[in-house]
């Protein structure tokens, strides 16, 4: 009865501390993910034009067409002549060739130039228990430790041995894998710290380890999406459809 008694305390202060261990869903990790410092693994150097661009397409000899525009969160601009016009995931180059294809058939030997004046999708998103959670831009690259700074640095209720990075897959669902950025890492030179960061990354901090990972991404984005205007370019309505009938998520 002692024992019993004992156990039961133990196990209530352990909960009360916060020690208790939750079965935490495995997240794989970033083993595989490109170094910001390993050319060998870098992505495609070309920047791929994304929804919230601001373009300017020039014509050199029909200054008349010239247009000042925003990609739109659907990945198309609508122009003259031509009207709509698919632009997010192709490169500038790309999307001058495939505008002066569209206009060879309204003018004579089309002469443009298509201009990236902001990259509004060259961003990550940074939250949970930092400073001040917001889009960091990847400028240079960065690394999730060095946008964890520009968001003004980790709280004190920061976990950063199991921070959380969300990546867009190829059928645009969310990604996670877990990072350690705790200061046994830093010690170590751990390769979590210098991972390549990429558009629409999201960084999260949380302030425990996941309970279950896969329904806290879908929620967190989500939320992000729908709740907080955040533009990631993850698969809407699979994420919604996802997460319309889980419970909510425990931090």
């Amino acid at each position: 009865m002692f024992r019993r008694g004992t156990g039961m305390l133990a196990l209530a202060a352990c909960l009360l501390a916060g020690c208790m261990s939750i079965p935490v869903e495995h997240m794989p990790k970033a083993d595989a993910l490109a170094l910001l410092d390993d050319p060998q693994g870098a992505s495609d150097p070309l920047y791929h034009i994304r929804a919230g661009d601001d373009l300017d397409i020039k014509f050199f000899y029909t200054k008349e067409l010239n247009e000042s525009l925003k990609v739109r969160p659907d990945g198309y601009i609508t122009l003259q002549l031509v009207d709509d016009v698919k632009a997010a995931g192709l490169t500038p180059k790309e999307l001058d060739d495939e505008l002066t294809r569209r206009y060879a058939e309204h003018l004579k030997s089309p002469v443009l130039s298509v201009i990236v004046r902001s990259f509004s999708g060259f961003r990550a998103y940074v939250g949970g228990e930092v400073a001040v959670p917001q889009l960091v831009p990847l400028d240079g690259g960065l690394t999730p430790l060095q946008a964890i700074y520009r968001a003004g640095g980790v709280r004190m209720s920061g976990y950063m041995q199991s921070v959380v990075l969300i990546r867009k897959g190829s059928d645009g669902r969310p990604v996670p894998y877990q990072l350690d950025l705790s200061e046994d890492a830093l010690s170590r030179g751990a390769r979590d710290l210098r991972i390549a960061l990429q558009p629409s990354d999201v960084i999260y901090v949380p302030p425990s380890p996941i309970a279950n990972a896969n329904r806290f991404v879908q929620q967190y984005v989500v939320d992000l999406l729908l709740f907080h205007g955040v533009q990631l370019g993850f698969n809407v309505d699979y994420l919604y459809n996802r997460t319309k009938d889980n419970a909510t998520v425990v931090p």
